[in-house]
């Protein structure tokens, strides 16, 4: 198994992008820093080559308060992340997925637990 903690919680993907006029796309600052720090925290953590094979991850996303955030698009976030990270190949390699969200006040980051898929069913 493979932990990786990151800092903060992803932003969600549906933030990550912003059209101005004339459409070009941009990131937003909040949006660019989480995902270098993110790389950083992860390139500290993992010096493997990138994860082969069918996948579980098991997230705990730790928030520092009650705000509502919809932690599918924060998933889709982390996916690109480690895929950027080059922790997995690709994120269709997910065949399993527990995330639990926690609030603990003033707290904020991530925990990936990453293994094997394993087919009991």
């Amino acid at each position: 198994m493979i932990e990786i903690v990151l800092s903060q919680v992803p932003v969600p993907k549906s933030n990550r992008y912003v059209r101005k006029k004339g459409g070009k796309v941009f990131k937003p600052p909040r949006v660019k820093n989480w995902e270098v720090r993110a790389l950083w925290e992860i390139s500290q953590q993992y010096k493997g080559e990138p994860l082969e094979g069918k996948l579980s991850m098991e997230v705990l996303l730790v928030l520092p308060n009650n705000r509502k955030r919809d932690i599918d698009n924060m998933l889709k976030s982390l996916w690109d992340i480690l895929e950027r990270a080059k922790v997995i190949k690709n994120d269709n390699q997910i065949y399993e997925i527990k995330t639990v969200k926690k609030v603990l006040k003033g707290q904020s980051k991530t925990i990936v637990r990453i293994k094997e898929y394993i087919d009991d069913h």
